[in-house]
């Protein structure tokens, strides 16, 4: 899957064409390159950004691949597991849920994919963080141990993808504080500040996930043991 999510984009940055599978895929439907337009592609890059949440789960279907008239998912011929929906089909993006964990492993095996498949490109992770939804009963409630816990998690992966020799050179917390967020509205919030949008005067307060980012970055420490028998020193 990571042939289309990823070689998609860097196949041909890093490599000069598509992923085979997608050329076997798609087909005629796949544009090709001209020679002046493969000079311009190659290599024409500074770095790799990403946003990452969560890991979503697939398994083939080349039924799929059968269709005559197919889009990009059919293409890929695989099916859907996605555990951050509830049985409704509501979306629960990085959500504290008893059936939405962390998954950091995915984030390393991405940047491991891109270390072994692309040349080890510089990589910026964009977005990483977890949402909490609102609860206008719940007032100004700085209470969300679960983010810390996320980016922790989050923050360990990328430091152990960085000794493996992955050249991954940022990571950004998604975000600063609640704002309007493009699928889901003000209903959640997945800012180390939170914003009280029943107040008018918009109040802020601060989460219990901004004091431990805060003190991270001067310094602190990851987890009071982040591995075993290891240690982040103040």
């Amino acid at each position: 899957m990571n042939d289309f999510h990823i070689g998609w984009y860097m196949h041909p940055l890093v490599h000069g064409d598509y992923p085979p599978v997608m050329r076997k895929n798609v087909g005629s439907r796949l544009p090709s390159f001209t020679d002046e337009e493969l000079k311009r592609v190659l290599g024409s890059f500074d770095f790799v950004g990403f946003n990452h949440y969560i890991a979503l789960y697939v398994k083939d279907d080349l039924s799929k691949l059968d269709d005559e008239l197919r889009d990009y998912i059919g293409d890929a011929a695989v099916k859907y597991d996605m555990p951050f929906l509830n049985p409704k089909n509501q979306l629960l993006f990085g959500l504290k849920s008893d059936f939405m964990t962390s998954t950091p492993w995915a984030l390393k095996k991405m940047l491991e994919h891109l270390q072994l498949k692309y040349k080890n490109p510089i990589v910026m992770i964009h977005e990483n963080g977890a949402a909490s939804i609102a609860d206008p009963s719940a007032g100004n409630a700085p209470d969300d141990e679960f983010r810390s816990q996320y980016l922790q998690d989050y923050i360990e992966a990328t430091l152990e993808s960085s000794r493996n020799g992955s050249n991954v050179q940022g990571y950004f917390v998604w975000s600063f504080l609640d704002v309007f967020e493009y699928l889901f509205g003000y209903r959640m919030g997945f800012g180390l500040y939170g914003v009280d949008f029943n107040s008018e005067e918009r109040t802020r307060y601060q989460r219990h996930s901004a004091k431990w980012f805060a003190g991270f970055l001067r310094g602190g420490e990851l987890r009071p043991v982040a591995l075993p028998g290891q240690a982040y020193s103040q």
